[in-house]
């Protein structure tokens, strides 16, 4: 009795079993319910997301004994043949084997001839955009002017490279990839159906590592089924797949933020004496370091597919570095990558990589203000760099935080004064001072906030008389910087 992978097993057979793509079943669900049938479809999106089987369930759907219906029976030989791929109506052709001319011009000569069996002849071209210009040209007369018993149903994974003229004639559907939670629950649902012993985290682990296919995930898993029958773990599905854990990110992360060089190189050497994967280890540190810049930008967890105790690590790790820095480190490393996969000495790449992004933090740490660099300096240095910092970015608001005077910074709050006859450049201030509490983060790196009031000081002593005058005074001065006043 031969095994069947879990792949082929749970292969949807109807729209209602398709996964992630509802945008694309209920369309054309609704269009053989009207009747609106094309007569030619390009399904484009990467590998292992349906784009196949998609075309086989619209082919089912046109050709089932009951159809058109959007309900294939699967059950009338029509539909088992579809199936099997074996319906003399329903032909699936790879356009990587067959893009020449000459086989172009023999399915231009049989579209001629009706359906032997089913209500429609139906061509599956998978990979189309393999096939030569000149067998591009030979489709385009064909898609042009098709008999009305003809479907194609072309499939690509670069549909870029496909014609313009080929793309203007086809309905388009841009197939997506899954989520980590779609193909969690995928999984979640496939282990229930066969009694698999498997851990939460390590079906997520999994997910992750199927980036966006389903299909890539039911292969993965069948594989660990294999390796581990008494029950998969996320150590397990590290092991088998070669996943450097996050741990090693972290560490890594943790040497590059305090610019300890030795003990980089010697981590270098670590990795490479445990057998990671160069290109997977690069790969992950520059996730790793992406993930630490979005949250930097406020992004939760679900939507950086993050588990809640990763995410609270990389939170943590993300503190240590502000947003200018981050990208340095990302942009580096996306420029080595591809001299990381040519390299005959990536060990030594990656070492000399490091050292420059321990130095550049080393440097930014001399340079830029921080909490640690005022520990023995007076709040009006902070208040000084912030002031600094805002001019660069929005001078108008500068301006009215000049008008106000610190006073103290208690734990992530700073509090600051504005004189009592500047209530108006206080609001100002108020309703746009997003900004200003972004510095005063990076400055003092971690979250901060600022909190302002209005408190009668020897500055008012001269607007007393007329307090709108004085603001107004004010306003002109601020005015000054550009030829307008900025609206927020």
């Amino acid at each position: 009795m031969s095994y069947r992978i879990l792949a082929l097993k749970y292969r949807p057979q109807t729209f209602d079993e398709i996964w992630a793509q509802d945008h694309i079943k209920e369309t054309l669900k609704r269009a053989i319910e009207q009747n609106k049938i094309g007569h030619s479809y390009l399904f484009a999106g990467p590998r292992g997301v349906g784009k196949t089987t998609t075309a086989r369930i619209l082919a089912k759907s046109l050709c089932c004994v009951k159809g058109p219906t959007i309900n294939p029976c699967n059950e009338c030989k029509t539909c088992q043949e579809i199936a099997a791929s074996r319906n003399m109506d329903v032909l699936e052709i790879d356009g990587a084997s067959n893009r020449r001319i000459e086989e172009i011009r023999e399915l231009r000569e049989n579209i001629k001839y009706l359906p032997t069996s089913a209500r429609y002849k139906i061509y599956i071209i998978d990979e189309v955009h393999m096939l030569t210009t000149e067998a591009f040209n030979a489709l385009l007369k064909t898609l042009e002017e098709p008999p009305k018993n003809v479907v194609f149903i072309l499939a690509t994974t670069a549909p870029h490279k496909v014609p313009g003229t080929i793309l203007s004639r086809c309905q388009r559907f841009d197939f997506r990839k899954a989520t980590v939670d779609e193909i969690s629950n995928r999984l979640a649902w496939l282990t229930k159906k066969e009694n698999i012993k498997i851990t939460p985290e390590a079906l997520y682990a999994i997910a992750r590592r199927a980036d966006g296919a389903i299909r890539d995930a039911e292969v993965i898993l069948d594989q660990l089924w294999a390796f581990c029958p008494e029950g998969i773990t996320k150590e397990s599905v590290y092991e088998l797949l070669g996943i450097v854990p996050s741990s090693v990110f972290e560490e890594y992360a943790e040497l590059l933020a305090s610019s300890d060089e030795r003990g980089l190189v010697e981590f270098i050497d670590k990795i490479f004496a445990s057998g990671y994967d160069t290109i997977e280890f690069f790969a992950g540190l520059i996730e790793y370091f992406r993930s630490l810049a979005m949250l930097r930008l406020g992004f939760d967890a679900q939507t950086l597919e993050l588990l809640p105790d990763e995410f609270t690590r990389r939170t943590k790790a993300s503190q240590r570095f502000d947003s200018e820095t981050l990208l340095i480190i990302i942009s580096t490393l996306c420029s080595t990558e591809e001299q990381i996969k040519r390299s005959l000495l990536p060990k030594i790449l990656l070492e000399v990589v490091s050292l420059k992004l321990a130095k550049a933090m080393k440097s930014s740490k001399a340079n830029s203000p921080n909490l640690n660099n005022h520990q023995d300096e007076s709040l009006a240095r902070i208040f000084k760099d912030l002031l600094s910092h805002l001019r660069t970015k929005k001078l108008p608001l500068a301006s009215r935080l000049e008008l106000a005077t610190p006073q103290k910074l208690e734990g992530d709050t700073l509090y600051i004064q504005f004189p009592k006859n500047h209530s108006l450049n206080r609001d100002h201030f108020e309703a746009n001072k997003s900004l200003a509490e972004a510095i005063l983060s990076e400055l003092i790196k971690r979250p901060a906030k600022i909190v302002s009031e209005l408190k009668e000081t020897a500055l008012d002593e001269q607007g007393k008389s007329n307090p709108q005058k004085a603001e107004n005074e004010q306003l002109k001065k601020i005015g000054k910087v550009f030829e307008y006043e900025e609206v927020e």
